[in-house]
């Protein structure tokens, strides 16, 4: 375990980089969309559009964002490079 696993300002850090990837594009999409769609006057339909472009964005976003941190902080353990058989390239019958 290296200092950088042990700092507690490491925790708060990830929490808020979570809390921003889940709240801002629930924010400008669904919020900004909404608004957007009453001040131009658009269909009501619009709404819907925009509350789903910000769930998928949202969801995209915390999923790139936690296969990062599956990869700086993974378990550290070697993974066993596969490696073929050079029997599966034999075609020759003995």
């Amino acid at each position: 375990m290296n200092n950088k696993d042990r700092n507690p300002l490491s925790a708060y850090m990830i929490v808020s980089h979570i809390a921003f990837v889940v709240a801002m594009p629930l924010l400008l999409f669904i919020g900004g969309g909404t608004w957007l769609v009453d001040k131009m006057n658009w269909s009501e339909s619009l709404k819907i559009v925009c509350v789903l472009l910000g769930i998928v964005v949202m969801a995209a976003s915390l999923i790139s964002y936690l296969r990062h941190l599956i990869a700086e902080y993974g378990s550290g353990d070697e993974k066993p490079v596969f490696k073929p058989s050079n029997k599966e390239r034999d075609y020759y019958e003995n």
